[in-house]
């Protein structure tokens, strides 16, 4: 590590605490007051018992995020994968994150299905604020749902005429632009227009060290030869745009338009360090329209919430003028959302239907004329839903209950290159919930909450049929629904101006979790890779969270904060049965792959509150398993079948690696020379430090961005 780098840094955050804080004016920010939209009721944070994460705009304004992605990883412990470029996902409570398919966890924006998991695509500077909700929530929002629900709220018109521009630079030939403008265009409507570009114009280079220990194993895992080097063909730009529209027509009727659009052309993919898949590139473009229509009277609420969103994707064979498009994809949502609230007194009661639609078309071609088989087939949704929630406040008790039933009609369309005819299945589902929060003094209340969720298979695990590298996939007709039952509990204490500290247990019991089956076909003696829902599956874990205001405490006037968090899984397993029906039959019980055992954040903040703001953060990275596909391709020579993980019921032949544990730091300084005109500095992978979040894909070393924005 360069001591000297480390040494300026760290310089630099305590010459500007010194400097700043005599300078500093009083603030105060209560959590109380915030509103928490993805209830649908609109609770209080202080009233609602399960656990709620929120990231606010002071927040946001103080870490160094381009995407939702990138500021969800830095701020809340979850299970977040990024691969080079623009792709990423979400897991949490034991819930893998994958971007090959639908996520467990729900991603909103202001309330309806986002239309993409990939939070790379969302940009920052369009976020007002993040509600995170751990834990099932599938009483609200349906499928999906299982380890929780990410609301990620755009920033909204105002009266006011307002808004700001900004322009960052930095390593890799990264550069972003932001704009924004919001403000009355007469006495009932307002408007808000933004734009975004991001653009990474050089390949990254990865980073030259590890702060943690690795063994001999892992940095084979890593490529020892990767240390430093250019990961190539990982350029890309991303061009977004958004517009609001808020009408009031009179004190009871408003209605609010929203679009998104969102385009990026010539992504390239790097397939992984060694390029086995090939260098290639994408283009994507993603469109969200909204509506809300609202009838507010004293003690009841009328919404009504149309929604639509397309996602498009095509994928070339090679990264070449000459590339054909070999792959292409459309997604559409769209649906109804209807809901009434009523309040009487401490009582609240939500109750509303919903229709979401989804529809999926794939094509692939062998060359630019020439279709074959896709990578699943086309299929179609319909999930109709009731649902009913009471809340219920008295002086220190918080309590809330839900019901919802939903049927879901799913259709693969016949494909004649996946041999698959047309083929219609209905799942229902009845998910319950409830929690409750008890204040014992002012400062500390005990919450709990328990609910259960459902994830309806994806169309490629039921009928896809694919090839990745050298292994075969097939789909499963007789695959079943997944389904978990949850619960948690846990102590916060806080008084709500400098010290926040949430310990919180979580139990989650999976059934028909979807895996991995390997067979052979009799007919061809080909070994091809299937899936199977396993028996039962158990997580759980321990979630700690901890910030403290130290300079509050002392009756400061500026803000140095200190925080921690950090998430324990003591079990996440799942029971196998292999040979079944024979004399053979044997249940195995196995740790769950692409899962970290242990995910952290902690850091400190200092707020002069009079225009300078620093942060230094570091995440945690934990291990993980997953299965070695690199071997399939020899790419990783070195690696033995002693060095596979063998533990629980898993075997050599089970081709299962433990990746390393990283610690990945980051830092910003930012100062507003003027009222108006606000200059700062980042750096990324401070100390640049080489990891993967997905095998294959080493992200990006450090990198340094300089940034300056402007406000009206």
């Amino acid at each position: 590590m360069n001591k000297r780098f480390f040494s300026g840094v760290i310089a630099l955050f305590f010459a500007g605490t010194f400097l700043y804080a005599q300078e500093s004016a009083e603030q105060s920010y209560n959590l109380d007051e915030v509103v928490v939209t993805a209830t649908r009721t609109g609770l209080p944070l202080r009233n609602v018992p399960q656990k709620v994460e929120i990231i606010d705009s002071k927040k946001i304004a103080t870490i160094q995020a381009d995407n939702a992605a990138d500021l969800l990883k830095r701020t809340v412990n979850l299970d977040i994968i990024q691969y080079p470029g623009a792709s990423s996902a979400v897991g949490m409570r034991g819930f893998a994150p994958s971007v090959h398919n639908r996520n467990y966890t729900l991603v909103l924006i202001d309330g309806k299905p986002a239309g993409t998991t990939n939070l790379t695509s969302i940009p920052t500077d369009f976020i007002e604020r993040i509600e995170v909700v751990k834990g099932p929530y599938s009483v609200l929002y349906g499928s999906d749902a299982m380890g929780g629900v990410i609301n990620i709220i755009t920033r909204r018109p105002g009266d006011t005429r307002t808004g700001n521009v900004s322009i960052s630079a930095g390593n890799f030939g990264q550069t972003n632009f932001n704009g924004y403008a919001s403000g009355g265009v007469s006495d009932n409507v307002s408007l808000a227009v933004s734009f975004s570009r991001k653009a990474q114009d050089k390949d990254y280079r990865i980073g030259k060290k590890n702060l943690l220990p690795v063994t001999e194993t892992e940095e084979l895992i890593l490529d020892k030869k990767s240390y430093g080097d250019v990961m190539t063909n990982t350029q890309y730009q991303i061009n977004q745009f958004m517009g609001k529209l808020n009408i009031g027509f009179n004190d009871i009727w408003s209605a609010g338009l929203s679009g998104i659009f969102v385009t990026s052309n010539d992504i390239e993919t790097s397939g992984n360090y060694w390029h086995s898949y090939g260098l290639s590139k994408q283009d994507f473009d993603r469109t969200n329209t909204t509506l809300d229509v609202r009838r507010r009277t004293v003690n009841n609420t009328l919404l009504i919430s149309p929604y639509y969103s397309i996602y498009n994707e095509s994928n070339y064979d090679n990264n070449t003028e000459k590339g054909f498009i070999n792959s292409r994809e459309s997604v559409k949502q769209y649906g109804l959302k209807l809901s009434d609230t009523h309040t009487k007194g401490d009582f609240q009661l939500i109750g509303g239907i919903d229709l979401d639609a989804l529809n999926v078309s794939s094509e692939q071609f062998s060359d630019k004329l020439t279709p074959t088989n896709p990578y699943r087939p086309n299929h179609n949704s319909l999930a109709s839903s009731l649902f009913m929630q009471g809340a219920y406040t008295k002086g220190n008790l918080s309590v809330n209950a839900g019901i919802r039933y939903n049927y879901t009609n799913f259709t693969l369309e016949a494909d004649d290159f996946l041999d698959n005819e047309r083929k219609s299945a209905g799942y229902s589902n009845l998910n319950p919930s409830i929690g409750i929060k008890y204040f014992l003094t002012p400062m500390l209340n005990i919450h709990a909450s328990a609910g259960n969720a459902f994830y309806v298979p994806d169309a490629y695990k039921t009928a896809g049929r694919y090839q990745v590298g050298n292994m075969q996939y097939r789909g499963n007709e007789d695959l079943k629904a997944e389904t978990a039952t949850s619960f948690d509990f846990g102590l916060n204490l806080s008084n709500n101006e400098w010290l926040n500290i949430d310990a919180t247990y979580f139990q989650a019991f999976y059934k028909n979790k979807i895996v991995n089956d390997y067979k052979t076909d009799e007919a061809t003696g080909e070994t091809y890779t299937t899936y199977i829902n396993a028996d039962n599956g158990r997580m759980n874990g321990l979630e700690i969270m901890f910030s403290s205001d130290i300079a509050k405490a002392l009756e400061s006037r500026y803000s140095l904060e200190l925080y921690a968090g950090f998430t324990h899984l003591f079990n996440n397993k799942f029971d196998e049965t292999t040979g079944r029906d024979t004399p053979n039959q044997k249940t195995l019980t196995k740790d769950m792959l692409y899962v970290r055992r242990n995910t952290g954040n902690f850091g400190i903040t200092f707020d002069s509150n009079n225009g300078f703001v620093t942060r230094l953060n570091a995440r945690y990275i934990g291990k993980r398993l997953e299965n070695d596909w690199m071997v399939w391709d020899n790419l990783r020579p070195g690696i033995k079948p002693e060095d596979y993980y063998t533990k629980g019921d898993y075997e050599t032949t089970d081709q299962i690696l433990q990746y390393s544990a990283h610690l990945v730091f980051d830092y910003s300084a930012y100062y507003n020379v003027t009222p108006h005109a606000r200059v700062g500095i980042s750096v990324s992978n401070l100390f640049d430090e080489n990891y993967t979040e997905k095998d294959g894909y080493n992200m990006p070393g450090r990198s340094i961005m300089g940034s300056f924005g402007y406000s009206f």
